[in-house]
C-alpha cells in the first residue's frame, strides 16, 4: 500500500470542510471554545446533529475536546482553519462583485 499524498489528504480535508453544517460549527467556535449546548444555541442546530458532526470535526484534526465537569468543550485545533474559511469568503465576496459588474453591464445594453 503506497503512503497518500498531500493531495490526498488535502481533498480529505476539503471534503470534510465540504458541509455547511460543519462550516457553521466551526464558524462558530473561531472566536473561543465553547461547549455543545452552547454550539446549538449559536448554531440553532438540533442538539443530535451538532454532536455528530463535532465527532467529525474532531476525528479529523479539526476541533478538539475536554471535559470540563459535564460538559464537553469544543475549540478550532489550528485556528489557520479559521484563516482558511475566511479566504474562502473574500473570494466568494469578490466573485460575487464580479458577477454583479457583468449582470449590471448586460443591463445597460
Amino acid at each position: 500500500m503506497s503512503p497518500r499524498s498531500i493531495f490526498d489528504l488535502q481533498a480529505e480535508l476539503c471534503k470534510t470542510m465540504g458541509n455547511a453544517t460543519r462550516l457553521r460549527i466551526v464558524h462558530s467556535l473561531r472566536e473561543h471554545p465553547k461547549s455543545v449546548s452552547e454550539i446549538v444555541q449559536d448554531t440553532k442546530l438540533a442538539q443530535a446533529k451538532v454532536s455528530q458532526h463535532l465527532a467529525i470535526l474532531r476525528a479529523y484534526g479539526i476541533v478538539a475536546s475536554k471535559r470540563e465537569g459535564r460538559d464537553v468543550i469544543y475549540r478550532i485545533a489550528n485556528h489557520k482553519l479559521v484563516r482558511v474559511c475566511d479566504l474562502m469568503r473574500e473570494v466568494l465576496a469578490e466573485q460575487a462583485d464580479e458577477r454583479a459588474e457583468v449582470f449590471e453591464a448586460l443591463k445597460e445594453k
